[in-house]
């Protein structure tokens, strides 16, 4: 098992990704949260950028102790929250949230804490 390790390579695929500007008219709403553990130390960003490219607003929250899952949804909520109360719609969402997108859009069921 050592000999097998100490040979092993590992197979690094890379996806180049990149931030694209909304649509005219529109504004866009990028959202993350993390956890340092699980749980553990957390906190929350989000920013809202028009069809320009210019940041609207940003905020960044920390979370104290939670789970990454919670950081995620509240970062979703606090930035959908922040475009409703100010009128910043049409409005596209991202999120590096597989889990959260999935929820969101119905394909999976939310964990039961959210």
């Amino acid at each position: 098992m050592i000999q097998y390790f100490e040979g092993y390579k590992p197979i690094l695929i890379t996806t180049r990704v990149t931030w694209q500007l909304p649509f005219h008219g529109w504004y866009k709403c990028n959202t993350d949260g993390a956890s340092k553990g699980n749980p553990g130390p957390s906190s929350l960003g989000f920013c809202v950028r028009d069809d320009e490219g210019d940041v609207v607003y940003a905020r960044a929250v920390d979370l104290g102790v939670t789970t990454n899952m919670v950081a995620e949804a509240k970062a979703i909520l606090q930035g959908l929250e922040y475009c409703v109360e100010h009128d910043l719609h049409p409005l596209i969402l991202e999120t590096d949230s597989l889990v959260m997108k999935k929820a969101i859009e119905g394909e999976w069921d939310p964990p039961w804490v959210l």
